[in-house]
């Protein structure tokens, strides 16, 4: 795997939130492969008391969690708790529920509280250009 140009993850801690394990497993290798120490979760409270034990660096969270909104919250309470903790969803829910979100506009970046918002059926590529854009921002 070729990493991602110009970031060192090696000392970045990342978790990864989703009750899909076949999403779990592909995405926790491929983070690890970029270099990330990764804890995983399946539900937004197993992730609030990983958070409560550990900063992150990263998160990834699916939406539809325990409840349909737990991944919006655990947003929520990441970006109180950690404001630089850079936040990915990556979601199913556009395909299961017709309903799309983006943050396009003031509004939406105003209460969803991630840095981004990706399809779940994603390519790596995308998904490390996102990276990439979020850890350079610091530089």
């Amino acid at each position: 795997m070729e990493p991602v140009k110009g970031v060192d993850f090696t000392t970045c801690n990342a978790l990864l939130v989703d009750n899909d394990t076949a999403f779990v497993s592909s995405m926790k290798r491929h983070l690890e492969e970029l270099g990330f120490h990764v804890e995983t979760a399946l539900t937004g409270k197993e992730a609030r008391n990983c958070a409560d034990r550990r900063h992150f660096d990263l998160v990834v969270t699916e939406i539809l969690l325990e409840h349909q909104d737990s991944g919006f919250r655990l947003c929520y309470e990441i970006r109180k708790q950690s404001p630089d903790t850079r936040i990915i969803i990556v979601s199913g829910i556009s395909f299961r529920t017709g309903i799309h979100f983006d943050l396009s506009s003031a509004d939406a970046k105003a209460w969803i509280k991630a840095d981004s918002i990706l399809d779940k059926e994603i390519r790596f590529e995308q998904f490390d250009h996102e990276l990439l854009r979020l850890f350079r921002q610091e530089e």
